[in-house]
């Protein structure tokens, strides 16, 4: 398949994909070999060229096959690249004069295919990808099997690409803090050998996986009685903050950058959920509180045992948990914590909706805040309506009222891609 046919057979999960790169700038694609990552990622390479006038520094590193005869091959002949793209293999980047000349060009996005190739912490190109990408705005990571043998070797590739806080955080900080570790005596000498995450830091570790890749890897159509979908309005009184950055949206022309659209719709979003993320110019993020969110007084009134609340942006866990203490109820981001009975609530963020069954604990999720992504939604909800669940289960979709929230529904809905949902927004 071609670019062009791409574009016109483009699945939901690769639209995913591409906004998911550009909203946290350093993610990986971890599909099944077959599905269909590397498009998406010239989606993103194409916005990101847009968005710097034609003249983003890109660079893609791969093994020498996936070189030769896939980018070069099959990608360059198409003519979609941005001009200023760089394509090397691993053993050529970690020559040195390559090196060097590597290091002196400021990078506007670097793809690391076959990022599985840097899941060791201290080989030629890990330190050299770790280097590249420490001061460049997007990083990339693609993969069909980025795990070998344990969760170590996606700690390293995070950390190499420096994807979420990992790469301030050094492998040996990582194995004392975080993991499970096997000791072994080799000619007189201790060697530490990490076995796996310790279960005390198995949620965050999970949570932070979910957030920061997507996994293609699933196949689901369990016969159960529909569950009850049940949309809760909740009333609303705009801010001025809201006003704003509403306006702010309409403004945007409709030749603006999937970037600009983006960061437009997300401080739309958290504003109606009453705060908003602020970025300095050194890349640190504050929380700025602009009003409470009516959705914790729902919760204070609705709430019930054994359920799971699903959440969005990290500022709704924080107000989520701090209303649960007051209602002294327990909680847990821990899913065998929730399974073992020992708390009430599980909190999820919306991307941590794969791989575990709920059906015998629970019957009911609460949608605090979500993903404009309709493969999200139901991929949490098939953790509870599934094989084996005994209840009707019952979903609550908690919206804002005459808010960018009923448009983000509407869009999940209808599967729509986001340019609909921008330009639903802008239209009224």
């Amino acid at each position: 398949m071609d670019y062009k046919e791409y574009l016109t057979k483009k699945k939901p999960y690769q639209e995913l994909g591409y906004l998911s790169m550009l909203e946290k700038k350093h993610y990986c694609l971890f599909y099944k070999p077959g599905k269909g990552k590397t498009y998406p990622t010239i989606d993103a390479i194409r916005d990101i060229d847009k968005n710097k006038n034609g003249n983003a520094n890109i660079l893609i590193l791969s093994t020498k096959d996936a070189i030769e005869k896939m980018w070069k091959s099959d990608i360059v002949p198409q003519n979609i690249l941005p001009k200023n793209t760089t394509m090397l293999s691993f053993t050529a980047a970690i020559q040195e004069l390559t090196k060097i000349k590597l290091l002196k060009i400021k990078w506007d996005c670097i793809v690391i295919d076959e990022c599985h190739k840097i899941k060791a912490h201290n080989t030629k190109i890990s330190k050299l990808v770790y280097t590249l990408t420490k001061k460049t705005e997007y990083v990339f990571g693609l993969s069909g099997t980025p795990r070998g043998n344990t969760d170590i070797d996606i700690y390293c590739e995070f950390h190499n690409m420096n994807i979420s806080e990992w790469g301030t955080i050094s492998y040996t900080q990582f194995v004392n803090c975080c993991c499970d570790i096997d000791k072994k005596f080799f000619r007189g000498q201790q060697v530490v050998i990490p076995i796996g995450i310790n279960n005390k830091y198995k949620a965050g570790w999970e949570k932070n996986i979910a957030m920061y890749s997507q996994r293609v890897d699933y196949d689901e159509d369990d016969n159960m009685i529909d569950p009850i979908i049940n949309i809760v309005k909740i009333p609303y009184n705009p801010t001025k903050e809201y006003f704003e950055a509403e306006e702010g949206i309409i403004n945007i022309p409709d030749c603006e950058t999937t970037l600009a659209k983006l960061a437009a719709t997300l401080k739309v979003w958290q504003i109606a959920n009453g705060f908003m993320y602020l970025t300095d110019e050194d890349g640190i993020r504050t929380t700025v509180e602009i009003s409470r969110n009516n959705k914790l007084d729902w919760l204070n009134k609705n709430l019930t045992d054994k359920r799971v609340i699903v959440y969005n942006f990290e500022a709704d866990a924080e107000h989520i948990m701090k209303e649960l203490d007051k209602m002294n109820y327990t909680y847990t981001e821990d899913i065998d914590t929730f399974k073992k009975n020992n708390a009430n609530i599980l909190l999820l963020q919306c991307s941590r909706c794969e791989s575990f069954n709920l059906q015998h604990h629970c019957d009911r999720i609460t949608f605090f805040t979500y993903d404009y992504s309709f493969i999200k939604f139901d991929q949490m909800l098939h953790r509870v309506w599934r094989m084996g669940q005994e209840k009707q289960v019952q979903i609550d979709v908690l919206i804002n009222e005459n808010t960018i929230e009923e448009k983000i529904w509407k869009s999940v809905q209808l599967k729509q891609k986001f340019a609909d949902l921008f330009m639903s927004i802008k239209g009224e």
